[in-house]
């Protein structure tokens, strides 16, 4: 379990995550429930403020650095808060 809390407002978000499941595995879950035809991977980068090669390589299961996990959230939290 990993709760995130945004200071200022005193908001949480608990993620449940299960036995084998990693923290890396839920994030492109929540990626992909975000995709479609008309926002594609490349508009989340553009969002997320990172390289779409990156973006793409973490979507594949690649190693990436701690810069994509953090504007992952920026924006998850960006979109669960409004």
């Amino acid at each position: 379990m990993i709760t995130l809390k945004k200071l200022w407002t005193l908001r949480a978000v608990t993620i449940y995550l299960s036995d084998n499941q990693e923290l890396s595995d839920w994030m492109r879950k929540e990626i992909n429930s975000t995709l479609c035809k008309r926002y594609k991977l490349t508009h989340l980068a553009e969002d997320m403020n990172v390289n779409y090669a990156k973006l793409y390589r973490f979507m594949r299961g690649k190693n990436v650095g701690t810069e994509l996990y953090d504007s992952f959230f920026r924006v998850y939290l960006k979109r669960w808060n409004s």
